[in-house]
């Protein structure tokens, strides 16, 4: 069988990052501004996290290039799993951020007596025009790393649909406290609110991550696929065993054992296996199968 070839994909999945790193530097411009604006502690919170997202959608967008480097003679699985360690690097970026976050708000929590919001309509307006775009890039993101199967793009999106929670809570928060007056608690507590949901996400990303370069077996829907194809060759294939599999990146590579009828000859034989392999190949894109014969 031949090694997985996806130009087309390669190149959504690269599109896609490059995408995504133009959103977030314009996110963390515009929060950046309205942080000046009003001191808000929420969206403080929002635009290290954006700009944290700037980091970390460079890293995917430098794995997804490395990735889509062709097998070598150092590298004969190719080099998917440049994927897998930018999305290990994202979770340390994420990390960073909500432990910075958390401190920040401590802090103000014991100065509220020096802080006064300001222009909180400000914030409010800024932040709701954040969630739209956000809204656009997760949805995006989820859909290429569906259709490619990227483990990079699956945690951007993962971490933008966190961005996006923590944008609703600043938007509650300010406005909160502008209807009663000024107060500032409801802004600290969506700061520290926020400060979790990252901390979290870092820690989804990671586990996320350490199963991707831990060779994590078949998602179900992957093994689901497998089943109906070689069911398909019923009565010729009485079923397979030993299947074993491994993601490199949005590659898959996939080893069968075919259960033939012992009269088969042994060109029979080699040219069902090959037929069953392509077949899987097709139901799975971007999969490079290795079909062995056993005789019943």
């Amino acid at each position: 069988m031949e090694m997985p070839t996806s130009d087309l994909p390669s190149k959504r999945r690269s599109t896609t990052a490059k995408t995504t790193v133009k959103v977030a530097l314009g996110l963390v411009v515009m929060k950046a501004v309205c942080f000046l604006y009003t001191g808000s502690s929420g969206i403080l919170g929002s635009t290290l996290d954006s700009l944290f997202d700037v980091l970390a959608s460079l890293l995917v967008l430098w794995a997804i290039i490395a990735a889509e480097r062709p097998a070598d003679a150092d590298h004969p699985w190719g080099h998917g799993k440049a994927e897998g360690l930018a999305s290990l690097f994202q979770s340390m970026f994420i990390l960073v951020s909500g432990l910075g976050l958390a401190i920040h708000t401590t802090n103000r929590f014991l100065h509220q007596d020096a802080i006064q919001l300001e222009h909180s309509w400000i914030g409010v307006a800024v932040m709701a025009v954040s969630s739209v775009a956000t809204i656009w890039l997760v949805r995006r993101l989820q859909k290429v790393a569906f259709e490619t199967g990227s483990p990079a793009l699956a945690a951007d999106s993962k971490h933008y649909t966190s961005d996006l929670m923590m944008n609703l809570g600043v938007i509650v928060g300010l406005a909160t406290g502008w209807f009663l007056n000024g107060a500032l608690w409801p802004d600290l507590v969506v700061g520290f609110v926020i400060a979790f949901f990252i901390l979290n996400t870092a820690r989804e990303v990671f586990l996320s991550s350490v199963e991707v370069l831990m060779d994590r077996g078949m998602r179900p829907r992957e093994a689901a696929a497998i089943l109906e194809t070689v069911a398909s060759f019923a009565p010729k294939v009485a079923g397979f065993h030993d299947l074993r599999s491994r993601h490199s990146g949005a590659d898959i590579f996939l080893e069968l054992h075919l259960d033939l009828q012992r009269d088969m000859s042994f060109v029979e034989a080699h040219d069902l296996s090959e037929e069953v392999g392509e077949a899987i190949e097709k139901a799975l894109p971007n999969s490079a199968v290795t079909v062995h014969a056993d005789p019943l």
